[in-house]
């Protein structure tokens, strides 16, 4: 039985509008505080064939580990696996 919260109801709001955005939206919250749910009545509706819905349920991993199963999600092989040279004269961010 899920018990209506006006903290759901918002969360559910702003996820409908970062898909109508073409945004990208983060959930945040204490476990059990009904993200998984909000996510799910928010997307139920959406055409897998438009949308891509991804779920990282341990944000543990580290940047590099999230963004590993945002592009494996996608279908692409992240660039961190392969080599790349940076363009000449380029010596990094902040040089």
């Amino acid at each position: 039985m899920l018990h209506r919260h006006p903290g759901h109801s918002e969360a559910v709001a702003r996820i409908s509008w970062c898909v109508d955005q073409h945004a990208i939206g983060v959930i945040t919250g204490e476990v059990g505080a009904g993200k998984t749910v909000a996510i799910r009545a928010a997307t139920a509706a959406l055409d897998p064939a438009r949308h891509v819905i991804i779920y990282l349920p341990n944000p543990s991993v580290g940047v590099r580990g999230m963004l590993h199963h945002i592009v494996t999600a996608l279908g692409r092989v992240p660039s961190f696996y392969t080599a790349t040279l940076a363009p000449p004269g380029r010596r990094g961010p902040g040089r």
